[in-house]
């Protein structure tokens, strides 16, 4: 596979990034805006900080999309698509740092979830 340069991809209000069920191995990276993660039509979150990263599980699972992933408001991306996620992260460390920060905070919020609900 032809390695490729990440891209910057802009969004209106409403427009689908992600389809829950596809095939992908691009993961993006927030610069502005918002987004909201759905799953089967609930809204599980809003993501609207600057350097967040989506669609990571695909990319490193190689499993279909679990969510679909919307803007809420005007948003631009950087879409990480076709690119050696190992080699990536070799290069820079930082990006798996950030990675294993926002699985882990995922996991937190759902384990804390779970808990409420018993």
């Amino acid at each position: 596979m032809t390695e490729k340069v990440p891209t910057t991809e802009e969004f209106r209000a409403g427009n689908v990034i992600i389809r829950q069920g596809d095939h992908g191995r691009a993961f993006y990276v927030l610069e502005k805006g918002a987004v909201e993660v759905v799953k089967d039509d609930v809204v599980l979150n809003v993501l609207m900080f600057p350097g967040t990263i989506f669609g990571e599980v695909s990319a490193i699972l190689g499993k279909p999309r679990t969510s679909c992933v919307r803007a809420r408001m005007p948003t631009t991306v950087t879409k990480y698509e076709g690119i050696d996620l190992e080699a990536l992260v070799s290069q820079h460390p930082e990006i798996a740092v950030k990675m294993l920060e926002t699985l882990a905070g995922r996991l937190e919020h759902t384990t804390q979830k779970l808990t409420d609900s018993l």
